[in-house]
């Protein structure tokens, strides 16, 4: 249940971070989180399948750039 509701929170701030500027929010899932161990955001959220901030418009842009 707190998962859930985390990834939702997550997936929130980085797509406001995005509607306000896009480098900046592409920016951040770039870098190594320091306190997470310096891993990477996408990192975090692929291990523990955070569906929705995978679906969120800044992910979704890095990975269509990437591509």
């Amino acid at each position: 249940m707190f998962s859930s509701q985390f990834d939702i929170h997550a997936m929130s701030i980085i797509d406001r971070c995005f509607d306000k500027d896009e480098n900046f929010a592409v920016d951040i899932l770039k870098r190594p989180a320091a306190p997470f161990g310096n891993i990477y955001p996408l990192t975090i959220a692929q291990k523990s399948t955070s569906k929705p901030f995978l679906a969120s418009k800044c992910v979704q842009r890095y990975l269509d750039n990437e591509w």
